[in-house]
C-alpha cells in the first residue's frame, strides 16, 4: 500500500514515514500543499495522510483536489487544533478518519492495516 504522508513539521514528517514503512507499507513525505498535489500526479496513492495545517495551500482546497484527480483515494486528516466547525466541514469533504495531534501509533497503525485490508479485499474482487 503506498502511503503520502503530508505534514509541514519536518520531524513529525519524518518520524510518520518511518512508523508507516517500519509496519511494511510504502511512504513518501511531503510538506506543502503544492508537492502533495505534484506527487499525486505522478505517482498512485492509496492513502493520503494530511495535515491540516499547511504553508501554502489550504487543507480542504487540498482535499477537493485530491478527490477530483482519484476519487477513491483514502484522506485521512491531522489537526493540531481542532473545532466542531472544522471537524464537520473536512468530514463532509470525504475523508476517511479525522484525528487530532499528538497522533497515536497505535490507532494510526490500526487505520493503515484497515486501510490495506480494504484494498486488498477489493482486488480479490476484482480477481474472483
Amino acid at each position: 500500500m503506498n502511503v503520502l504522508v503530508v505534514e509541514n513539521d519536518p520531524c513529525l514528517r519524518s518520524a510518520i514515514a518511518e512508523l508507516v514503512v517500519g509496519w511494511g507499507y510504502n511512504a513518501v513525505s511531503v510538506g506543502t500543499g503544492r508537492e502533495t498535489l505534484l506527487m499525486v500526479q505522478r505517482k498512485t496513492f492509496d492513502l493520503v495522510l494530511l495535515d491540516l495545517l499547511l504553508p501554502d495551500v489550504d487543507a480542504g482546497e487540498v482535499i477537493v483536489q485530491l478527490k477530483e484527480l482519484h476519487p477513491h483515494i483514502g484522506i485521512v486528516t491531522m489537526a493540531e487544533k481542532s473545532t466542531s466547525e472544522l471537524e464537520k466541514e473536512i468530514r463532509a469533504l470525504g475523508i476517511v478518519y479525522y484525528m487530532c495531534k499528538p497522533i497515536s501509533e497505535n490507532f494510526l497503525k490500526e487505520i493503515l492495516d484497515h486501510m490495506f485490508s480494504r484494498k486488498y479485499k477489493r482486488i480479490n474482487n476484482v480477481i474472483d
